[in-house]
């Protein structure tokens, strides 16, 4: 058997300059594919959906403790928002997102007496609840950004109704359906 010659010195160097040229090549489509899963992620996160979960009984029985939520962040930006559409949003001065239902839109009327909504003037039919409130809200007429939140909840439900929150102006997005609980699974009407 003969034995092969070893490769002279200048290809051993060429052997290794080609080997780091491809690892050099190989690390940067990773960091490439690495950068164009970030990017998607945060599109995804910050303008197509989020996921929420429940905190509280603010929202009872429609929503409860430990629900995961589908929340849409691109369907109300492009069609809006309506009455009854249970949304996330953030109250003045607060970091953390609330879970309540929209009661009063844009440009309305919005008033409580004795527990029963009225919105310009109309007793509005709230099929939703299971827990009526007995306070009242004098009459308000929402600006052109404002949105009048309530939980379903009402007797316990931190709201609109409540002198520190007010009117809403930043909502988050549309939430669409219950993921979480297996058993709990379904829209969210």
């Amino acid at each position: 058997m003969q034995n092969m010659p070893e490769p002279a010195a200048g290809t051993r160097r060429e052997m290794r300059a080609a080997r780091k040229k491809q690892a050099r090549r190989e690390l940067w489509a990773w960091v490439r594919e690495l950068a164009i899963v970030v990017i998607v992620v945060l599109v995804v996160k910050n303008f197509i959906f989020a996921i929420t979960t429940v905190s509280g009984d603010s929202m009872l029985e429609t929503l409860k403790t430990g629900d995961r939520m589908y929340v849409s962040l691109l369907t109300p930006r492009i069609f809006g928002y309506e009455r009854g559409d249970i949304v996330t949003c953030y109250y003045p001065g607060r970091s953390d997102q609330c879970v309540k239902r929209i009661v009063g839109l844009p440009g309305e009327e919005v008033e409580i007496r004795k527990g029963v909504v009225f919105v310009n003037g109309q007793a509005l039919q709230e099929d939703y609840l299971d827990y009526e409130a007995s306070y009242s809200y004098p009459a308000v007429t929402l600006a052109e950004d404002e949105y009048f939140l309530l939980g379903d909840n009402r007797p316990v439900s931190h709201d609109s109704h409540s002198l520190d929150v007010g009117p809403v102006t930043d909502l988050v997005g549309k939430a669409r359906f219950i993921i979480w609980p297996l058993d709990r699974i379904g829209a969210i009407r």
